[in-house]
């Protein structure tokens, strides 16, 4: 299977599904494009008694979006473990806040990813400490410490984590009133009195 991978035909095939993917509002990680696309010439070489490389001109860029979709999709079960798959993200605006307001949503990111994770949700997990390391790259990246500049859509983003429903610190998965706990995931709950 490595020698396929090397073709150019394997190639264009995984820049392709990402081209799809992204039409149909999904950003999925390179290696899981690639991981996808392998296994489905894979399939198709073993099912067909084809070689790979022959295989790989069988698989179409739409079938493979197809599969990631499916599988991806938050209705079905064990697809909270899917954590490669996200949104797009289509504001590329800017926005200028403060280093210790930012400082917050980093701990209101990585907070909402101990509750997913308690609450064996992987995807949201996964895509909080994405946030979270995203902002603390942006906080790292400038030195002179009173603001610095952030994407809108980052912050959207990670609006929609924090605030997500059915949060439960409790592994028995129940909510709890922790709406009432100081120091919640919510950021607002952070905020100086």
């Amino acid at each position: 299977m490595s020698d396929v991978k090397s073709t150019v035909k394997f190639k264009v095939l995984v820049t392709e599904t990402t081209a799809v993917l992204l039409t149909r509002g999904l950003e999925v990680e390179p290696v899981a494009v690639r991981d996808v696309v392998a296994h489905m010439v894979e399939v198709l070489a073993q099912q067909t008694g084809m070689d790979a490389e022959e295989a790989v001109h069988l698989v179409t860029s739409e079938t493979v979006a197809d599969a990631i979709v499916r599988a991806s999709d938050q209705t079905l079960e064990g697809a909270e473990a899917v954590h490669a798959v996200r949104p797009v993200r289509v504001d590329a605006r800017m926005v200028s806040a403060a280093v210790r307001v930012l400082g917050r949503l980093v701990m209101a990111a990585a907070q909402s990813g101990k509750y997913a994770s308690l609450n064996g949700d992987g995807r949201t997990a996964a895509q909080a400490m994405d946030l979270a390391t995203e902002l603390g790259a942006a906080l790292a990246a400038d030195r002179v410490g009173e603001e610095t500049e952030v994407p809108v859509g980052l912050l959207d983003e990670l609006a929609q984590v924090v605030e997500s429903e059915g949060w439960s610190i409790c592994l028995c998965g129940e909510v709890h009133e922790q709406g009432l706990v100081p120091g919640s995931a919510n950021p607002a709950s952070t905020a100086p009195p």
